[in-house]
């Protein structure tokens, strides 16, 4: 891999303020308590672990290679590499967090081989529980648990006779003559080595920062890319970048300007570490348009470049694409939520180090924050195809959000964490439960209530069914909740924690709604029509003359205007007034005007 450059210059070389020293104690103590690390025993087990499924993949590369006539000499040297990324090749990993893994095969082996013989071997194998497969994913994998480490296992293929043991997989060259599959599996080690080149200079600062950020998103709610959020690698290289820009950033610092930076970030300008290039083996390439890197994307492409965040290593590609409208603004007040809390903290540096940085580490107030509330539950009567099947419902539930984007609802709030129990107990053996959050816009309303029929429909139809297995005894059910019916196992484990927790949201609740409240008496005082305001003082008054002048002025406020046809498509950075954007916008976006979802009197929300 040639010399990367970062395509971002330092904003700032000098180190930070004293005062970041006394936090950066503070940050040290905070985290001893609640930031886990893996401890000794929890490390020596992850790589024993790595070791025998290494065996096992090598023994598994000779087999297929003798069955196909090659000799034992040939056989041994065909070799086989296993390499990690993510968290784990980072040392960011909290405990209980997957390996990320990929097997690089020779081209005798294929990878439907691999997920027929080997895929055996490992369900063979008396340490190797909960083996689930997905072969028609982008990017086919296997996950499970090997003595109680979870692995997801990628497979790559090089068109090669063996596999040399001092096999750079950082070199751009080996992605020549690869499949897709092989080229995305291999990203994942690529980028997590680059990214470990680009901040090697403040390593220490990175890792303390990143495993903070991780565990607040994880206790805000928005750690699962394949639920529209933000995932392992968004992280890495968001916290990657303002190391970047504060190269000389104590851990405290750099933490804090991470949502800072991010909190007021021009999105969809996108976040990228390095200048992408094409090196010419047939793979898209994102950013190698100029309108891509300035962020002047049109809205035709606008859908899945919201938050682009863009990998460092060839071929470069947009690793937040599943981010939404909806998912965004979670994300967006997320950040906003980070930074005030950040800015308290530098003010209040004196404080005790576990009061100080609690706040941030909040769990969410998800489970108070809405008053209607959609639960979608997985239903199965047996275990391997329940599962398999939970796993593919968690994977398209962003497009069940992306469909109730055409209601109108100013809000759709999807919870990336699943329960292990259902809201409609009793309907099978199996079950689990995702919640979302929803919030009705009353100015896009026809009707007091909605339809959710024909959105529903459409999801199961052309979403659900694409399930290669379904079968009758594999269902989904929706239900629609208020917060005084939710259940008591989304508060708590036990009977105390679930009334602690209840009262505190209630508490919670009560403040927001009246907040909300004032909130809208303002914004009604302040967007009070001028015309209608001089109308009703004239009729006080009663005043001929000034009632006719105050009619005159309402006619001409309420005249409807002919709308400007757009000439071209238009991006969230032209300084267009709302009606003009709003006519370029594409249905799902959340400023989109109207619902192509027909409402009635009556509430239907099952098939």
């Amino acid at each position: 891999m040639a010399a990367v450059e970062p395509l971002l210059k330092p904003f700032e070389t000098a180190a930070p303020p004293a005062n970041y020293k006394k936090l950066d104690a503070s940050l040290e103590a905070f985290m001893k308590v609640h930031v886990p690390v893996e401890k000794e025993q929890g490390l020596r087990t992850r790589e024993r672990v790595l070791g025998e499924l290494k065996r096992i993949f090598q023994d598994w590369v000779r087999q297929v290679c003798r069955a196909k006539g090659l000799s034992d000499d040939l056989a041994n040297e065909a070799g086989g590499r296993l390499y990690t990324s993510g968290s784990y090749r980072l040392g960011v990993h909290e405990p209980g967090a997957d390996i990320d893994s990929v097997c690089v095969a020779p081209n005798h082996c294929t990878r439907t081989e691999f997920f027929d013989t080997l895929k055996a071997a490992l369900l063979d194998h008396p340490d190797v529980t909960n083996l689930r497969s997905v072969e028609t994913a982008v990017v086919p994998i296997m996950t499970f648990d090997f003595c109680e480490v979870n692995i997801d296992l990628l497979f790559a293929h090089l068109p090669l006779n063996a596999i040399p043991a001092h096999l750079d997989v950082d070199e751009d060259a080996v992605l020549q003559g690869v499949d897709e599959a092989t080229e995305k599996s291999l990203n994942g080690p690529r980028v997590t080595n680059l990214i470990y080149k680009l901040v090697e200079h403040n390593y220490g600062s990175f890792l303390v920062a990143l495993r903070v950020a991780r565990v607040w998103a994880k206790k805000r709610g928005i750690y699962s890319n394949k639920m529209g959020y933000l995932g392992g690698v968004n992280f890495n290289i968001l916290v990657a970048l303002v190391c970047q820009l504060f190269p000389a950033a104590t851990p405290s610092y750099l933490l804090t300007k991470f949502f800072h930076i991010f909190a007021d970030w021009n999105w969809p300008s996108p976040a990228i570490l390095c200048r992408p290039v094409d090196h010419g083996y047939g793979f898209e390439v994102w950013g190698q348009h100029a309108d891509q890197l300035r962020g002047r994307m049109a809205y035709a492409n606008l859908r899945n470049n919201l938050m682009p965040i863009v990998t460092p290593a060839y071929p470069a590609m947009n690793s937040s694409a599943n981010v939404n409208a909806w998912s965004f603004a979670v994300l967006r007040d997320e950040f906003k939520r980070g930074s005030r809390i950040c800015e308290e903290i530098v003010e209040n540096s004196d404080e005790d180090p576990l009061k100080l940085w609690a706040p941030l580490l909040e769990r969410t107030d998800f489970f108070d924050k809405y008053d209607a509330y959609l639960a979608v539950n997985v239903l199965g009567g047996d275990e391997d195809s329940f599962n398999s099947f939970k796993g593919f419902l968690g994977s398209r539930l962003r497009k069940l959000v992306e469909r109730l984007g055409y209601l109108p609802l100013r809000a759709i709030h999807l919870f990336p964490e699943e329960f292990e129990r259902t809201t409609t107990e009793g309907l099978a053996d199996y079950g689990g439960c995702w919640f979302l959050g929803i919030k009705e816009d009353v100015t896009r309303m026809e009707g007091e209530t909605l339809i959710l029929t024909h959105t529903w429909t459409d999801f199961w139809t052309e979403d659900v069914c694409k399930y290669r297995d379904l079968d009758d005894d594999l269902d989904v059910r929706l239900e629609h909740l208020t917060w005084e019916q939710l259940p008591d196992f989304v508060f708590g484990e036990d009977q105390d924690e679930v009334a602690v927790a209840k009262e505190v949201a209630l508490e919670r609740r009560e403040l927001r709604h009246a907040r909300e409240a004032e909130e809208e008496e303002l914004l009604a005082v302040e967007e009070e029509n001028p015309a209608l305001k001089a109308l009703k003082e004239a009729e006080e008054n009663a005043d001929a003359g000034t009632l006719k002048r105050a009619r005159e002025e309402e006619a001409a406020e309420d005249e409807v205007k002919k709308p400007l046809a757009p000439t071209e498509a238009r991006t969230l950075h032209d300084d267009a007034d709302l009606p003009r954007l709003a006519a370029v916008l594409p249905p799902w976006h959340p400023l989109a005007t109207t619902s192509r979802v027909p409402r009635s009197k009556k509430v239907q929300l099952e098939l």
